[in-house]
């Protein structure tokens, strides 16, 4: 859906467009850190802290119908670009907008399915996998499967595991390697540590996420690499 159906002018702010004789003044007003000045010779941008306005260039404009996915990859590595509807220069997105709740929405989603990925590949392909946790963590998968079939809820001891319990599994017996081929162990562990992290931050709707967007650009597309490239090794 975020790849191709919702658009990343559905995270962006209509475009004000400021006079030349006037624009530093409304920039300090308003706190914006970018202007689009109106000119006899078209649209000018001016950035804080640039010498002075300046043509846009085919590097700062960005179609207001691109999925949001697509330009959330821009946007981890450039801070803003103005958005076209036709011809026109009608929106800015910058990357304080992919804190909106669409991108929000598709970082929390990408995770679920990941976590729903690790249990099934565990169900498929690692019968042991009991052995890759440490008694607490089992225990405490046991407790919460007692409570669960304790309400006739249809459900195995897998369903019960954390999202940490199925990175764990995964990091041992080098099974990482399925997902980061030619990586270390201390790498997947980082950077699955991170997703959980940033899993708890969204579930928790926490107003400032842990990492910058270029680190949640790297987990989202680590997640989505991991999955495209299912028909990896199997395991043990």
């Amino acid at each position: 859906m975020f790849d191709r159906y919702i658009p990343v002018i559905s995270i962006g702010e209509k475009l004000m467009v400021f006079s030349k004789k006037d624009y530093k003044e409304e920039m300090k007003r308003r706190n914006f850190q970018t202007a689009i000045i109106d000119s006899p010779l078209g649209l000018l941008k001016y950035d804080l802290g640039s010498d002075g306005p300046s043509p846009l260039a085919d590097a700062d404009i960005m179609s207001g119908e691109t999925p949001l996915l697509t330009a959330f990859e821009k946007l981890a590595y450039q801070r803003r670009f103005f958005l076209k509807e036709g011809k026109h220069i009608t929106h800015i997105v910058t990357q304080s907008d992919l804190d909106k709740i669409p991108m929000r929405l598709a970082m929390i989603g990408f995770i679920s399915v990941w976590e729903t990925y690790l249990r099934e590949l565990v169900k498929l392909e690692i019968p042991d996998w009991e052995q890759s946790l440490s008694q607490k963590r089992i225990e405490d998968a046991r407790q919460l499967f007692a409570l669960k079939t304790a309400r006739n809820e249809e459900i195995d001891l897998i369903q019960c595991l954390q999202l940490a319990d199925l990175g764990s599994i995964f990091s041992k017996k080098q099974r990482f390697k399925r997902f980061l081929p030619s990586s270390n162990r201390q790498e997947y562990d980082n950077i699955t540590r991170n997703i959980g992290k940033l899993r708890d931050a969204l579930a928790h709707s926490q107003t400032i996420l842990p990492f910058t967007w270029k680190e949640i650009h790297l987990q989202i597309s680590f997640i989505r690499t991991a999955i495209k490239n299912k028909g990896g090794q199997t395991f043990g």
